[in-house]
């Protein structure tokens, strides 16, 4: 299998690699916030960012005015409009087009590359795509009409820090998308007279470099996440597709962009974030206007709710309702340097019964986690669904899948959800049912948007109606329950 061929490249190749000491590695979903600059692009504020077109002869030409525009803020569907959206435009990108570079020949060991293609995780291609990337910036910079120092306008503390904001390469030739740490791996020419470490070009760094291939500039949309510190969040084993919903999952790289799911909004703090404590009726708004996250739960395992339907993106899904994902942040986050390899060959969404990122489909029915696609009018929590706690406390896995707010371990929470309302404006009503006390004191950072809850507060109580939210059919009567509920919509 190619999972089972890229271990083993990947076990030949740290065999290859220097040994170097344990730091933090750049898509860690923020399991170190303040590593921005060596690991990590700016994602709030303004940002400059570069891609620069690579053409191989032999291959359809790009088109520079439609390649432009998608990078431009003029475009609705492209890059700069995706990004201002998807952060409540707390993060400004700017993207200069270099001149194209040009190549003759394949800049890939023809032998190695038949055709010039690299598939997508190709461990393989990783050493002489390093040559690969010093030659582009080498011709790139010769053919000016920027300077690399004009990339630094950014940092941790808000200001230039020396490194470049976002360098990404796009080729006309089929090149596997990846985010490629060049610093660590680089112990050839840093294009200033030094050896190792980033390439440093008009005195500002580069450590990393986004690349998509085939001239496909969505694909750079999802690799420029990993640029910001995001990991994958598909599934690389065929056992089904990973997250829907979301940038950084399954979607097949086209104009219909999704949106960066809940978790990932909450931790680029690029959502406005509600802790809910008590009982508590809302009205959730659009994700893509508001940016609200609903946070159900504390530590490192919790429950996240936002507010999902058809927009200007998110256009895979055809259907307005709320959707609930269910976080355990112990699943493979860990941080050292040069992990990346493991996360993009065996992601952090690959068990689907015990993921980073688990996706809760309100009809219980788990379909997803069986790779069956997404089926929008009963999977978002819609007019009449809900959620809570169960009876049965046994461990949650594939083989006792209990639709439930118990934990993995099969914990009850006390967390629910019930009596939800889509609007015809869009907006969702809905009752979240939290315990009282012990939910408000968390926080991302210690200053600024995102960093705390924008509410949490435990209103005055009246007692639920018998059972709504608190107790769960046991599985078999849900199944049955799902079951007739689709029956009802396909006989009508």
């Amino acid at each position: 299998m190619r999972w089972q061929r890229n271990v083993v490249r990947l076990a030949l190749l740290a065999l290859a690699l220097p040994g170097q000491g344990a730091r933090a590695d750049y898509m860690d979903h923020f399991v170190v916030r303040d590593d921005v600059g060596p690991h990590k692009a700016p994602s709030l504020g303004k940002a400059e960012l570069l891609v620069i077109p690579v053409e191989v002869k032999g291959f359809r030409p790009f088109d520079r005015a439609a390649l432009e525009r998608f990078f431009s803020a003029d475009d609705p569907k492209g890059f700069v409009q995706y990004y201002e959206t998807a952060s409540l435009h707390r993060y400004h990108p700017h993207v200069t087009v270099a001149q194209t570079v040009v190549f003759d020949t394949c800049p890939l060991p023809e032998a190695q590359f038949p055709g010039c293609a690299v598939q997508r995780a190709d461990l393989g291609a990783l050493l002489p795509g390093l040559e690969m990337i010093r030659e582009v910036m080498r011709r790139a910079r010769a053919l000016g009409g920027f300077t690399f120092g004009q990339l630094d306008v950014n940092g941790v503390a808000g200001k230039s820090d020396g490194w470049a904001d976002g360098v990404m390469i796009l080729t006309n030739s089929p090149f596997g998308g990846i985010a490629l740490p060049f610093g660590f791996y680089n112990t050839g020419d840093n294009l200033n007279g030094g050896t190792g470490g980033p390439m440093i070009l008009d005195g500002t760094r580069v450590g990393h470099v986004a690349i998509g291939g085939s001239g496909n500039a969505h694909v750079l949309v999802h690799e420029f996440g990993h640029l910001l510190g995001l990991t994958d969040l598909y599934a690389e084993s065929d056992t089904y597709r990973g997250l829907d919903l979301s940038v950084m999952g399954s979607w097949p790289y086209d104009d219909r962009i999704p949106l960066p799911d809940a978790e990932t909004r909450y931790r680029l703090r690029w959502g406005n974030w509600h802790q809910v404590a008590g009982t508590r009726t809302v009205v959730v708004q659009p994700a893509e206007t508001s940016g609200e996250v609903w946070r159900l739960g504390t530590g490192q395992e919790y429950w996240l709710v936002e507010n999902r339907g058809p927009g200007v993106f998110d256009g895979l899904v055809t259907s307005r309702g709320l959707a609930l994902f269910h976080v355990d942040r112990t699943v493979k986050l860990a941080g050292e340097e040069g992990r990346f390899q493991d996360r993009s060959l065996n992601p952090v969404n690959d068990d689907p019964w015990r993921s980073y990122i688990m996706w809760v489909q309100a009809d219980g029915a788990f379909h997803v986690q069986h790779d069956s696609p997404p089926d929008w009018e009963f999977d978002l929590f819609r007019d009449g669904d809900s959620w809570g706690p169960s009876d049965d406390t046994a461990p949650f896995s594939g083989t006792h899948a209990v639709f439930s707010s118990n934990t993995y371990a099969g914990a009850k929470t006390g967390l629910g959800l019930h009596d939800v309302k889509v609007r015809p404006d869009g907006a969702i009503e809905v009752t979240f049912e939290a315990p009282a006390d012990g939910q408000c004191d968390e926080r991302l950072c210690d200053q600024g948007d995102g960093c705390a809850p924008v509410s949490c507060q435990a209103p005055a109580t009246t007692p639920p109606r018998s059972g709504c939210g608190t107790v769960l059919l046991p599985p078999l009567a849900v199944a049955a329950l799902v079951w007739a509920r689709r029956r009802r919509v396909s006989a009508s």
